[in-house]
């Protein structure tokens, strides 16, 4: 089977699809007839830093065919408490340049997906255990665009996912519903088939 690596955070893990568990583990559960093992390997609050930490380890032991990178949202968190980002802009374009380069040690073929917008009413402010933050989708097309443009310069294939969800698509103001879920595993699997990385068939299901 071709090993499909997929790395993120709670978006990629599935959080918050109490249906089907993801955009990734629909993909999963989709592939897996055709000869794709795929490997929802994202974690819940990651940053595109803690990324770095762990992915050369995981594509040693997984040795992947693809590798897609969908990551850089918590990036854009400002931390109340410190004021100040949780990853400034310039350090998230490095740290792609040097999830890039990892990522093609293992497979030239690697794709990264974009970052979704959020409901800011409905999450500002996130309190929690460690830190307070807020998000704001000025802040993530910044960041989303900031990543754009360092991945096609490195002849990375890019999925656009700015505007592919309504309000109605989040579960909490931040996190996709499964009507969220389905567009993102519906979108990414069509790009895949359009840069011919799966085999097309049909996302019908």
């Amino acid at each position: 089977m071709k090993s499909i690596c997929v790395f993120g955070a709670s978006i990629t893990s599935g959080l918050n699809d109490f249906q089907e568990a993801g955009w990734c583990e629909r993909m999963k559960k989709f592939l897996m007839p055709q000869g794709y093992l795929v490997s929802n390997l994202g974690i819940i609050g990651e940053s595109s830093t803690d990324l770095l930490h762990r992915m050369e380890g995981e594509c040693i032991t997984r040795k992947p065919d693809l590798i897609l990178i969908s990551i850089g949202c918590n990036d854009s968190q400002f931390l109340l408490d410190s004021q100040k980002m949780r990853v400034e802009k310039d350090e998230t374009v490095r740290n792609f340049e040097l999830l890039i380069g990892m990522a093609k040690k293992f497979t030239p073929q690697v794709v990264v997906v974009g970052l979704t917008q959020i409901d800011e009413e409905r999450i500002n402010p996130i309190f929690s255990v460690e830190k307070h933050k807020i998000y704001h989708n000025d802040t993530l097309v910044e960041y989303n665009n900031a990543i754009q443009t360092v991945v096609e310069s490195c002849n990375v294939p890019f999925i656009p996912t700015l505007d592919l969800l309504e309000m109605s698509d989040l579960d909490d103001g931040l996190h996709p519903n499964s009507s969220g879920h389905e567009k993102l595993f519906v979108t990414v699997v069509e790009h895949l088939q359009r840069f011919k990385l799966i085999d097309r068939i049909t996302t019908d299901h």
